[in-house]
């Protein structure tokens, strides 16, 4: 037993000193500093939220902020006796102990604001499991999982969710624009890693919580251009690329990772260093050997990629993974999956149902860690029998969600798939969908497991010169399909 009673985190004398230096600061650089750390709930006492409440709408009004601006402000709201008198203010600008160390009493305020708010919503993860409401504990869990990352997002922002006024949506806004004209581009949004696709995309490249779909059929490079997007949110973007591969082992993934950013062929891997290596490789052996080495100890070095591979992969993991991520690093830049259904399901009535359920959790995934998820879809063998076989958002299988919930769709084409006078390697990405700008087709080129991109002007031209005898009825040179 102890008789020591425990009280709510706060500090009423850190809260005195912040509004008691502002108003003898004058709104100085280190008030500004203090004010843009703090918001009216982090005080906790209501008299003081309310004056500190006051001092920014002075502030906004290009207004000078001491005891008498302050004082005849509140009086002309009626608001001076909810604040404590006029007294109360001088007192507070009397017993101040420096204002030099404003920024540092904002710090404490602050992280008592923090560990108040840390423990409502751990009242609330509390709350939930003893209730008995009809939720699983699996379900319980994965809310209370909502609630600690909230936390550390409050923790890192000091942002809350809910209900906001124009007002501080704004103000959050202004903060981000200026974070997004700065030399880091901290707030823009991703680049794809093909600077053609990415010029499509601009000015607001790939927007945070947006989820970017890929769509194909078999073998014309979705787990390519899904591996090259994560090699540049890692290298380029500088922020965790997190895959979650259905299809392909960890070491798979992590041989092309290599092989695209080193721009060596991965078969390199399984040929041994006997004395005719050069002789069956196409290449100095030894060069692209150490080669491809070095790139693999640079992407660990980077610490930026993650990689899962576990069979079958639910929803519910990949959530819990990047939010396990998110903690830990602070932010998430790219989740990759690969490929939607391949995923376990939940039960429904039918699969485009309980796909659909994936796609709009993995939209909500998205938004909540402010990240872009990239999605792999299969395409239905139907899209096959037509004569122009590019692939359209409504080829998805099992699934019309798609359509709704991403904010992008990419088709891949190869025409050589198809027609034997087409180069294999030459590929279309097909951006059919995007909600924040242009649509239209980027030309590449698939080489050794890597994408790279091509002069978009002579690219179209020839395949415009290539469809004329097409125009004119010449039918498919038509290859062993899938």
């Amino acid at each position: 037993m102890t008789d020591e009673i425990i009280t709510t985190p706060h500090s009423l004398e850190a809260e005195q000193a912040v509004l008691g230096g502002i108003m003898l600061d004058g709104g100085q650089e280190r008030s500004l500093k203090a004010i843009a750390m703090l918001k009216k709930e982090s005080f906790f006492s209501r008299p003081h939220g309310l004056i500190f409440e006051e001092i920014t709408s002075l502030l906004k009004a290009n207004k000078p902020v001491d005891l008498l601006t302050l004082s005849d402000s509140l009086e002309s709201k009626s608001l001076m006796e909810m604040a404590g008198g006029f007294a109360y203010l001088a007192e507070l600008s009397k017993n101040i102990p420096s204002v030099a160390n404003i920024v540092e009493y904002a710090r404490v305020v602050r992280e008592r604001a923090m560990e108040r708010y840390g423990i409502a919503k751990l009242n609330e993860a509390a709350d939930l499991l003893y209730a008995r409401n009809g939720m699983t504990a699996s379900e319980k869990f994965d809310a209370i999982q909502t609630l600690t990352t909230s936390i550390s997002d409050y923790a890192k922002t000091g942002k809350q969710r809910g209900l906001r006024s124009f007002g501080e949506v704004m103000d959050d806004w202004v903060v981000d624009l200026d974070k997004r004209f700065s030399a880091t581009g901290e707030q823009r949004g991703l680049s794809t890693g093909i600077p053609s696709l990415d010029r499509m995309l601009s000015p607001k490249g790939l927007v945070k919580g947006s989820l970017f779909v890929i769509g194909a059929r078999p073998k014309q490079g979705k787990t390519t251009l899904y591996s090259q997007m994560a090699i540049n949110c890692a290298v380029r973007e500088n922020k965790p690329a997190l895959m979650f591969s259905l299809e392909m082992p960890a070491d798979q993934i992590l041989e092309k990772l290599v092989g695209q950013k080193s721009g060596v062929n991965p078969n390199i891997f399984y040929m041994p260093a006997t004395d005719d290596a050069d002789d069956t490789y196409q290449g100095n052996y030894d060069e692209d050997f150490g080669k491809a080495l070095a790139t693999a100890n640079r992407l660990r070095d980077l610490d930026l990629l993650y990689i899962d591979d576990t069979p079958g992969l639910s929803l519910a993991h990949i959530v819990a993974e990047c939010r396990k991520v998110k903690r830990q690093r602070g932010s998430v830049g790219m989740v990759l999956v690969d490929y939607l259904t391949l995923m376990k399901a939940e039960k429904a009535d039918r699969n485009d149902l309980a796909y659909g359920m994936i796609t709009k959790g993995l939209k909500n995934l998205a938004k909540e860690l402010r990240c872009v998820v990239v999605l792999l879809s299969q395409l239905n063998r139907s899209l096959e029998q037509r004569a122009d076989k590019r692939p359209l958002p409504s080829d998805s299988r099992d699934t019309g969600q798609i359509e709704q919930d991403c904010d992008y769709w990419v088709g891949i084409h190869r025409e050589g798939s198809y027609d034997d006078k087409v180069p294999p390697g030459e590929t279309e990405l097909l951006l059919r969908l995007n909600r924040h700008g242009n649509t239209g087709t980027v030309f590449c080129l698939q080489k050794d497991g890597a994408i790279y991109d091509m002069d978009q002007h002579a690219a179209r031209a020839e395949r415009e010169e290539r469809q004329k005898p097409q125009q004119e009825q010449k039918p498919y040179a038509k290859k062993g399909g899938f």
